[in-house]
Parts: structure tokens; sequence; C-alpha cells
């Protein structure tokens, strides 16, 4: 769709932070979860229509929905107002949904301390990084060597529970194999957290 010269959508207010956090945080996210952050219909199309969001249709038990996601446009203009950074990468919206449902469930105090898959990984290689720095090269090898290998991969996001308590969360499709269980699995040890998994 062609933009337009003129944005429809000129001034960015509390809700609007807390859905595009939302759609950079998860993915995919339904007009529900917008509407709960405090947007409506017609603010939500005319976000679609400035080029910012993308709707997206998919299909559900045979039945067409719809849901929506950040633009490459959104994602800067994100980071530009909210500062943020590292966005998770959308994935289908059935997975992407199901993490949606998992965040907003969440008290938005809690939601404060979400952390991308993205942002989990950045943090990872620093951790690798400041191991070398600190003359631990066999130690940072291995995890190094692990990440590569995909022996260790990152979960789909990773928050704060009301304890303090990391919890790794992950959405489990029927496409996962041992492997990549296993690969989840080994992070969550080497970091100490709790783990949640959701089937899709």
């Amino acid at each position: 769709m062609a933009r337009r010269s003129k944005p429809l959508v000129t001034q960015f207010f509390t809700r609007d932070r807390l859905a595009f956090t939302a759609m950079h945080r998860v993915g995919h996210v339904s007009s529900d979860h917008l509407r709960s952050c405090g947007l409506v219909d017609r603010r939500i199309q005319n976000l679609v229509r400035d080029g910012l969001v993308e709707k997206v249709t998919y299909k559900e038990k045979g039945k067409n929905k719809d849901c929506y996601k950040l633009t490459k446009s959104g994602r800067e203009t994100a980071a530009r107002l909210w500062g943020l950074n590292f966005a998770y990468h959308a994935q289908s919206p059935i997975h992407d949904l199901a993490i949606a449902e998992k965040y907003f469930s969440l008290s938005e105090e809690l939601r404060e301390s979400w952390k991308t898959e993205t942002q989990i990984r950045k943090e990872f290689e620093d951790c690798i990084s400041n191991m070398r720095k600190d003359g631990n090269d066999l130690e940072a090898k291995l995890y190094q060597d692990m990440l590569n290998e995909k022996l260790v991969s990152m979960p789909d996001g990773l928050y704060s529970n009301t304890e303090g308590i990391e919890v790794v969360v992950e959405i489990i499709t029927n496409s996962y194999g041992v492997e990549e269980m296993r690969s989840k699995e080994t992070f969550v040890s080497i970091i100490g957290c709790q783990y949640e998994t959701i089937r899709v």
C-alpha cells in the first residue's frame, strides 16, 4: 500500500507505546491484545494505513483470522520513540499469538522485564565475550562452540516473576525435534532459570 504523504497518526500516547512494545516483544498480536493496550479499531486502522503496522490474515482450524505485527517502519518508530531494540523476529501467527497470550497474562510491571529471543542471544554472546576478557578462554570456547553447533539455542522469551526468578518461555510446535528441545533445555540449565513450555 502506498504511504500517504501526510500520516494519519501524528502523536503517540502511552497506549501506542504499550501496543508497539507488545508487537516488538512477541511478533504477532490479536486485535483484542491491541484493544487491551487501549487502542480503538480506528486507531489500529490508521496505524496500518500509515504503514507502521501490518494486518496479517492466517488460517486456524479452517477459519481465516486476522492479527497484527510491526512493519520495518513500525520497528524503526518504536526504536526512535521508545528506545525499543532487539525486536523479536515474527514467526508464524499461531506460534507468536501463543507468546502474546503469555505476555498479556502478565501484569504490566512483569511485562517490563520481558526479554526477546534476540535480546537473550545478545546477552549470551556478551557473557561469552566477558568470559574471554576475564581470561576464562576454555569456558568461553565451550559455550561458543555449543552456540555454533546449535547445541544451545535461545528461548522465545524470558521474564522475571513476582519473586524475581527468571522464567524462560518456549512455544513448542509439532515441527520441534528432540535436538531442538534439548538445545533449549541446555540453555535453561546453563543460566539456571525456570522453564515454561506452551504447546500449540
